[in-house]
């Protein structure tokens, strides 16, 4: 039996089994007004579905329907490659009774945590499949994770009658004004402060959480730190640091030998329980395995390590085996099965189907591997990697960009979210490796107009770029709720920094680096709170002075 959960006074509550944590690749990425500070109005237990639930699209529409018909929202959000989210759709989702009070007393909305990273930021708790319930302005009233039908049936009931019956205390709580709302002070932006000490701060970071043992950072479950042990290898070449070297080396190792590494069909599973690298949470993602294959490249690279090259051919083979559109682009996942990922040979999953795809294109994750196929082309001395990253690059561009309004979040699906930091970020990132490659001017042109659009629609002197644009979205992508919320992530806006001032050298363009250091410096009061994620900190700053001292 699950173990149930429901959001107190706003906080996020403790993870139940049967769920996925949040997505640890975004964990960088949490922003700086937390959802912790949102007040939580109804408490109790949750669960919810019958016959087939209406679902509705996330949108400004629909919040207008559920002000219209006075009732409160159920918000479902889930993830395609989630194991959980299945099973709730498929149980808890299609029992009568659930059903009925949903159709019944609901609006429901429905929301993939890929495709809508904005609403999912804001609104997950604790993990996947979020269950959460929404006033019609799109206030948080209470929420939990997986639910079986018996409790999600209770809490529905819960919900509709203290809706109902204590509109008037809701509505007054709602209108108070919430510590989540505050406007954070930023630097001084007119004098730009950079943190000269940040190298120093994030070596003693390292080696303080350094797994000496199993590799790897903490003492409890082991994800990919990707910044981290970027960074520990270049610290560790430019410091002549064997400990920090170390601390890179031995967590690729692990991550390579150990769990998180399919040894059957490759590919890397999201993340591990156990502190040794095992219990793998087995769905594959890409952003999971583009970090991988840059970091596997870029350790063959800066040590001279022929076994990292092999490792990074591996996962190449399983990319474009798995995960590469054969129209450009790369599919996003692929769901966690496992009693198929315990198969231990080829022979025994031959007679299993295998876990199903998710295949849309999503702009940034594709971006994120192009990137990484351009470097796979030069340390692995493939020239096919580089062509396939410019197809990938130019398929996004060509069906999400529109003028003014820079590039959509999925080049296929529909609809398509519009006006993230992210995919204007990602894009911008690859066609700068691309003109690196090749020294093609046109690989310029977009990533100005990207960065240009970022920098008026989303650009915010409080704290750097919000993580969407602040106006000219409507419908599906209209600020409704949290979403009028600004959110400033830490690894995107140093990623912005870096793109800025790489920008800025590659154009002639001193404005660019201007930016770049103002993007930076705004992250200066907060990186530390990040912990092991202030890395993006610190390498941003590395590689702003690379591109200077270059």
């Amino acid at each position: 039996m699950v173990g149930l959960e429901h959001v107190e006074h706003g906080g996020r509550a403790e993870s139940t089994e049967c769920h996925h944590a949040a997505d640890p690749e975004d964990e960088r990425d949490q922003i700086q007004t937390a959802q912790g500070n949102h007040r939580g109005i109804i408490r109790g237990v949750m669960t919810t579905d019958r016959h087939a639930i209406p679902w509705l699209e996330w949108g400004a529409d629909t919040f207008s329907r559920a002000t219209a018909e006075r009732k409160p929202v159920l918000l479902a959000i889930g993830a395609a490659w989630c194991r959980w989210t299945e099973e709730m759709d498929r149980v808890s989702y299609r029992d009568p009774e659930v059903v009925r009070l949903v159709t019944e007393r609901f609006i429901s909305i429905r929301v993939d945590a890929d495709r809508r990273p904005d609403v999912s930021e804001r609104y997950t708790l604790g993990g996947w499949p979020t269950t959460a319930f929404l006033t019609p302005s799109g206030e948080i009233l209470g929420g939990g994770t997986y639910l079986e039908p018996a409790p999600l049936v209770l809490v529905l009931q819960q919900v509709s009658e203290a809706f109902a019956t204590r509109r008037a205390e809701i509505d007054t709580r709602v209108g108070e004004p919430t510590g989540s709302r505050r406007t954070l002070a930023g630097p001084d932006t007119a004098a730009p402060v950079l943190d000269v000490d940040a190298g120093r701060w994030l070596d003693e970071q390292l080696l303080a959480c350094f797994d000496r043992t199993w590799g790897g950072f903490g003492s409890a479950s082991k994800r990919v730190h990707p910044d981290a042990l970027a960074t520990a290898l270049v610290r560790g070449r430019d410091t002549a640091s064997p400990d920090l070297t170390h601390v890179a080396t031995h967590t690729l190792d692990a991550i390579a030998t150990r769990g998180l590494w399919d040894p059957v069909e490759g590919g890397f599973f999201r993340y591990c329980d156990q502190r040794d690298w095992s219990e793998p949470h087995v769905e594959k993602v890409l952003t999971v395995n583009a970090q991988l294959l840059e970091l596997f490249l870029s350790a063959s690279r800066l040590l001279d390590r022929s076994d990292y090259a092999s490792q990074a051919t591996d996962i190449v083979r399983f990319v474009s085996g798995t995960f590469a559109d054969p129209d450009g682009g790369f599919y996003a996942s692929q769901r966690a099965d496992p009693a198929y990922a315990a198969l231990s040979s080829r022979e025994a999953r031959s007679g299993h189907a295998s876990p199903p795809i998710d295949r849309t294109v999503f702009t940034a994750a594709t971006a994120a591997m192009a990137s990484a196929y351009v470097l796979g082309a030069s340390v692995l001395e493939d020239s096919s990697l580089l062509e396939y990253a410019a197809t990938s690059i130019d398929r996004v561009v060509l069906a999400t960009y529109e003028p003014g309004a820079g590039v959509g979040h999925n080049a296929t699906g529909m609809p398509v979210a519009r006006g993230l930091l992210t995919d204007q970020v990602r894009v911008s990132a690859a066609l700068l490796d691309l003109y690196d490659a090749t020294r093609q001017e046109v690989y310029l042109d977009m990533p100005r107009e990207l960065m240009a659009y970022c920098d008026q629609m989303m650009w915010d002197e409080a704290g750097g770029f919000t993580d969407r644009a602040r106006t000219g979205l409507a419908g599906f992508d209209a600020p409704v709720g949290l979403l009028r919320e600004p959110h400033r992530p830490l690894g995107l806006n140093c990623d912005a920094a870096i793109v800025l001032a790489r920008l800025g050298a590659s154009a002639g363009e001193p404005r660019y680096r201007d930016l770049a250091l103002r993007t930076l410096a705004c992250q200066t009061p907060v990186y530390r709170e990040h912990g092991l994620d202030g890395a993006s900190y610190v390498r941003a700053l590395d590689q702003i002075q690379a591109v200077e001292g270059s």
